[in-house]
């Protein structure tokens, strides 16, 4: 009995040894393809940051980031939650046909009053027609496809809508999504829309701002990867059935332009080949998030859009190009200038909020739009 205890002293040792080994040897790495995320690299001691903590905190955390064999433990607890019939992993939802749906986190209602009386502040004072589109994210639609006792996102498009001041035109495509649930209108492993969901909060949207949304037979809809693993799937940890990823693409092709100002980058479409090729390829949409982009057309109807938004527009953005002369796209968790100031130095006639209900309960920018 007592060499069997050194036996497993000993491989013990070796496991330990062989872990470290590997931890110093192996390189560090900065961001997680898998998590689609940027990892946290080795903290610099200083006295200051090991008196405040801060050092403890980003050692921990480097420990953790890094490792050995991260992301294959990942994918093995996130089966051993699913063999155990466990609900949820990490913030994500096993549900059912293969779907994985966002799981809202447990946040104050304070942060959601912050954010409607934010933009309905902003509206009172632009000047504009200001329009705010709120997708429903699709553990709100697809209610079914949730696990037993799953609780679904609290924030109701049509409850923030008697919240926001009568100034704004409020836009909830819910109705039409849920019309139309049994289609493709969201994806299995990522928390976005398709655009196919998106067509149709595209069709809602143009009731509302006046324009005559073009017919699914105006666009070639084709399917450019079959291999897309989204974000709950990065989240989760689980590989499930992947995505396939489709764009509608115009039939009549109207010539624009794409700036990425902070990038000095430009292009002639708002479609990121490069990224199917990638771990992101929902980035296929605008190149990704970015502070600033601006579209600018050939039509000549004199509407200039601004569009302050999250990363759901990305794919609704595509179908506007035909309806506005410029479209210019602020992410306010990367553009750090006044938003009102952007507005008057632009000339913009209109701006259109698009957030899906998640973010727009928890996201902490928007406080931006009221900033001096």
């Amino acid at each position: 009995m007592q060499g069997y205890h050194k036996a497993l002293t000993v491989l013990l040792i070796v496991y330990i040894g062989i872990f470290c080994f590997l931890f110093f040897a192996l390189p560090e790495r900065s961001f997680s393809a898998a998590e689609n995320r940027f990892l946290q690299t080795r903290p610099v001691l200083s006295r200051q940051k090991l008196l405040s903590g801060q050092f403890s905190q980003a050692a921990e955390k480097y420990l953790a980031d890094q490792f050995v064999l991260r992301d294959s433990w990942i994918r093995l607890k996130a089966c051993f939650e699913l063999l155990l019939q466990k609900m949820d992993h990490r913030g994500v939802y096993f549900g059912r046909d293969g779907y994985l749906l966002q799981k809202p986190q447990r946040r104050e209602k304070e942060q959601l009053e912050q954010n409607i009386s934010a933009v309905s502040n902003f509206a009172q004072q632009a000047g504009k027609s200001v329009y705010f589109l709120l997708a429903p994210v699709s553990a709100q639609i697809l209610r079914e496809k949730l696990p037993r006792y799953a609780v679904p996102p609290i924030v109701e498009p049509s409850a923030v809508r008697e919240e926001m001041t009568a100034d704004i035109i409020f836009v909830d495509p819910s109705a039409l999504l849920c019309a139309h649930k049994q289609e493709n209108i969201y994806y299995k492993t990522d928390h976005h829309w398709t655009s196919r969901g998106a067509y149709y909060a595209y069709q809602e949207l143009g009731k509302a701002m006046g324009f005559k949304a073009l017919p699914e037979d105006s666009f070639v809809i084709k399917q450019v990867s079959d291999n897309f693993y989204g974000s709950l799937a990065s989240q989760s940890g689980y590989r499930c059935q992947p995505d396939n990823l489709q764009l509608f693409l115009p039939k009549v092709k109207l010539p624009y332009t794409v700036e990425y100002v902070y990038r000095q980058k430009t292009s002639t479409t708002v479609y990121a080949w490069e990224h199917l090729r990638q771990k992101d390829q929902y980035a296929v949409f605008l190149d990704g998030n970015h502070a600033l982009i601006k579209i600018t057309t050939e039509n000549q109807t004199g509407r200039r859009l601004l569009v302050v938004k999250d990363s759901y527009a990305n794919a609704l953005v595509p179908f506007l190009i035909p309806h506005f002369s410029e479209i210019h796209l602020l992410d306010l968790r990367y553009f750090h200038h006044q938003v009102k100031d952007y507005l008057l130095q632009n000339e913009m006639t209109e701006i259109l909020f698009v957030y899906n209900t998640i973010t727009f309960a928890e996201e902490t920018s928007l406080r931006k739009l009221s900033s001096r």
